[in-house]
C-alpha cells in the first residue's frame, strides 16, 4: 500500500513566509510582493514599504547657499560667488547650504552620499566637519547674528588647499534632512579657536558652472 502525506495548509503557508522572509533579508526589494501555495486560499502579501527605486544615483546640482561671518554679523552674503569657513573668534565663518530633495524617490533613503565643494582658496591640514543645520533658515536674509545653529552627528574631512576638491560622506546626514527636518547643511571647522585654518569654497552664484557644489545620492 501506498502512503500519500500531506502538508497541512496553515503549514505550508508558514513555510512559504518564512522562506520569503529570508530571501528579503538577503537582498534588496523594491516593490511590495503577494505569494500563493497552490491552493489560492493561503497567502503572503507584505505592505507596500520599500524603496520605489533601489540603486537609483541623483547627482543634485539645485541648491542654496551663503557665509555667515562673525565679522559682519548682521550682513548676508547670498550673492557672493564664494562662502566659507573660518576657524578663530573674532572672524569666525560658518557655511550654509541645502539641496533641492524634492525629486527623491518614495520610500527611500540615502544608501551613501557624498558632498563636494570647491576649496578656491584654503589652508590644509584641519577638520572641517558638515552637520545638519538645527532649524530653517532663508538665504537672503540669514546672518551670523541669526545662525541656524547645527545639530550631529556631523561628517569630518580634512581641510585643503587652493584649486582643491573636499568631499564629505553625508549619508547620515542625508539621511535626517530626509527623515527628520529637511534644513540643509551647515559646514564649520570641528575646533574653532586655536590655529586659524580657511576654506573658501566656489559657491552655487560661482561663475564656472562645473565648480559648484553637488550632492550624489544613491537612494536604496
Amino acid at each position: 500500500m501506498t502512503r500519500r502525506w500531506r502538508v497541512a495548509r496553515p503549514f505550508a503557508a508558514l513555510g512559504l513566509a518564512a522562506a520569503l522572509t529570508t530571501a528579503l533579508a538577503q537582498s534588496t526589494t523594491s516593490a511590495a510582493f503577494t505569494a500563493t501555495t497552490g491552493d489560492p486560499g493561503n497567502q503572503v502579501s507584505s505592505a507596500p514599504t520599500f524603496c520605489a527605486s533601489p540603486g537609483r544615483v541623483d547627482t543634485i546640482t539645485t541648491a542654496v547657499d551663503t557665509g555667515l561671518y562673525e565679522s559682519q554679523a548682521t550682513s548676508n552674503f547670498a550673492s557672493n560667488a564664494s562662502t566659507g569657513v573660518i576657524s578663530t573668534a573674532p572672524a569666525r565663518a560658518r557655511t550654509l547650504i541645502k539641496f533641492d530633495l524634492s525629486g527623491r524617490p518614495t520610500r527611500c533613503t540615502a544608501q551613501s552620499a557624498i558632498l563636494t565643494m570647491r576649496v578656491n582658496s584654503g589652508t590644509a591640514g584641519a577638520t572641517v566637519e558638515v552637520c545638519r543645520a538645527a532649524a530653517a533658515w532663508n538665504p537672503t536674509t540669514v546672518t551670523w547674528a541669526g545662525d541656524p545653529g547645527f545639530t550631529g552627528p556631523c561628517a569630518p574631512a580634512t581641510s585643503v588647499v587652493n584649486g582643491t576638491l573636499i568631499s564629505w560622506d553625508v549619508a547620515t546626514q542625508v539621511t535626517g534632512l530626509v527623515t527628520i527636518a529637511d534644513n540643509g547643511f551647515e559646514i564649520k571647522f570641528a575646533t574653532e579657536s586655536g590655529t586659524t585654518y580657511t576654506q573658501l569654497f566656489d559657491s552655487m552664484e560661482a561663475t564656472m558652472v562645473g565648480n559648484r557644489p553637488k550632492l550624489v545620492i544613491t537612494w536604496g
